[in-house]
């Protein structure tokens, strides 16, 4: 069973809204390999954070990739933040690059908001 991870304010931290989320996503079978998590977060030596620049990595993609066409978008982009997170100027960046590009995006604030959102995007017709 895994330990919810509260933060200081008593809001579930955004770590424990990704680990639910997907533990929730590996139900389905139709979309368990199909909603993914880019590891972009978390501290890095400046060399292998150079590397990783190199390779391609790009300050705030979102959490939460879904590689589906569904309701005339290519994808979806779901970024995730704590009961009372503030998107970042790359975060929101990215969000607009990819609306551009067709995509649906959306920022969700908690495990209820974000399981309704990929409902939405992956089940309704």
């Amino acid at each position: 069973m895994r330990t919810t991870k509260y933060l200081k304010s008593g809001e579930i931290a955004e770590e424990s809204i990704q680990k639910t989320v997907m533990d929730w996503v590996r139900l389905y079978p139709d979309i368990k390999n199909l909603v993914m998590h880019f590891p972009n977060e978390g501290k890095r030596s400046p060399r292998y954070g150079l590397t990783l620049k190199d390779m391609g990595m790009r300050p705030g993609v979102s959490d939460i990739h879904i590689a589906m066409m569904r309701h005339g978008f290519g994808a979806a982009w779901i970024e995730l933040k704590a009961a009372h997170g503030i998107i970042s100027p790359a975060q929101k960046q990215f969000l607009i690059d990819m609306e551009q590009q067709g995509y649906f995006t959306a920022v969700c604030y908690s495990i209820d908001e974000t399981i309704a959102v990929i409902k939405w995007y992956c089940f309704d017709p």
